[in-house]
């Protein structure tokens, strides 16, 4: 589907993709895929910053060689959204080194000569030191002079979900040309929301100045690998637009699997709802993503279980299980299988369960029936441990991780609850359900 870019004097002047997950970078083929896609949904930039190239982060020094700048000039050369480098000098850069601001100079001028039109400066992820905000203002101010014009410039701050005031913010917004834009996760790492009042204070934080959104979803690196996230972006205020100077999506390891996120995304930036936006672009994947995602079968199991077993809700429960035992997911093949294989073989249990709850919610009055009920318990509970031991999370989690983190007014991290997400499978809620209701046959 194509959908027409919005307008030059759109609210969200940059609509970004940014590569800038931990795990294994994407191919050249993938990105100028990825590229022409969001381009197709009225995203305007993409931004290379993949955390595990050494040459972006911990060997940030070291020119890039001859392929890689060839793969470089094919993204730009594909004049489908405009390219964008991050680069992450902030675990060895000695601020006050003339050699280093000179080698800083020499790798983003390696790009931009190439005709990269934004560099971001980037700074999370690394330790807390004393005057660490001025640092990165000088630093930031001295690139910005660097290029002169030939590049904007996005900073990543340390500091980059704080919503209220901090020594190191106070000293980039004192610090900072008002022409930079600062990144903002939101008020932790992954956000199940970011709300207008959120955005507020982050401005007021740094002395009135937009923030800029680089929200992790749907990525799913590090401790979030055993889910693929292809449900809609969920929880963003309608308003966020007003208060913000851009927005970067930071997609999956998995390139064609982030798809159906990024169109709910560009959806939500061209201002329209972001579910619709999913719906209108998720096509035969649906069934696959709804059982990733685990919204939906959540709401049909509970919808089944309240009821009788003969119940509409138990009906629509079943017709949606047996779509997902044969789902397919076209498109994301050498990606999502060890996934669909998890849909199919919970999907199955499911199955299994459904007819427990029908079996047993007539009456039984002969030890023939209720011996089958038995059985039927027997082979439930042989099945049911399999899928629940399984690394790839379906149907909703049943112990999974996110990092919901958030940090301090010096600047360390803090825990948050919900970084844990438990005990929110479908269908060990559907299992269990069928299991107590075997074990109440007789008595």
């Amino acid at each position: 589907m194509k959908h027409p870019p919005q307008s030059a004097d759109s609210p969200w002047p940059i609509r970004a993709v940014i590569e800038g997950f931990y795990g294994p970078p994407w191919s050249w083929a993938s990105r100028i895929d990825i590229m022409k896609w969001c381009a197709d949904r009225g995203m305007t930039h993409y931004l290379y910053a993949p955390k595990d190239d050494r040459l972006h982060r911990e060997q940030w020094r070291e020119p890039y060689g001859p392929e890689m700048l060839d793969g470089f000039e094919r993204l730009v050369g594909e004049r489908s959204l405009l390219v964008g480098f991050g680069i992450s000098p902030g675990l060895s850069i000695d601020y006050t080194s003339s050699t280093d601001r000179l080698a800083l100079g020499a790798k983003v001028d390696q790009l931009v000569n190439l005709g990269v039109k934004l560099i971001a400066l980037l700074f999370d992820d690394i330790p807390v030191q004393p005057e660490l905000g001025r640092h990165h203002a000088e630093l930031t101010t001295w690139l910005r002079g660097h290029l002169d014009g030939r590049a904007e410039v996005l900073l990543t701050p340390t500091e980059y979900t704080t919503i209220e005031s901090t020594q190191y913010l106070d000293a980039l917004a004192e610090g900072l040309p008002s022409d930079v834009a600062v990144g903002w996760t939101g008020p932790t790492v992954v956000c199940d929301e970011i709300t207008l009042a959120q955005a507020q204070a982050r401005s007021a934080a740094l002395g009135g100045r937009r923030p800029f959104i680089w929200d992790n979803y749907p990525v799913n690196d590090a401790i979030m690998a055993d889910r693929l996230f292809l449900g809609p972006l969920r929880g963003r205020s309608a308003d966020l637009a007003s208060v913000c100077s851009g927005y970067a999506a930071n997609p999956m390891t998995q390139p064609q699997a982030s798809k159906p996120a990024l169109a709910s995304i560009a959806g939500f930036l061209r201002g329209e709802d972001s579910n619709d936006a999913w719906e209108a672009d998720i096509g035969d994947l649906r069934v696959f993503a709804d059982a990733c995602d685990g919204e939906l079968p959540r709401q049909l199991v509970a919808a089944a279980l309240s009821g009788a077993a003969s119940s509409d809700g138990l009906d629509d429960l079943e017709r949606w299980l047996r779509a997902a035992r044969s789902c397919t997911a076209p498109g994301l093949e050498g990606e999502a299988e060890p996934w669909l294989a998890q849909v199919h073989d919970e999907a199955s249990v499911g199955i299994v369960a459904v007819k427990m709850l029908r079996a047993t919610s007539q009456p039984i009055v002969d030890g023939s029936e209720r011996e089958r009920v038995t059985q039927r318990a027997l082979a439930l509970a042989h099945l049911w441990p399999g899928v629940r031991r399984s690394a790839f999370t379906v149907m909703g989690p049943r112990c999974s991780f996110r990092p919901v983190l958030a940090q301090g007014s010096d600047g360390e991290w803090l825990y948050r609850s919900n970084s844990v997400s438990d005990d929110q499978n479908a269908i060990d809620a559907l299992v269990r359900s069928a299991l107590r209701a075997a074990s109440q046959v007789g008595t």
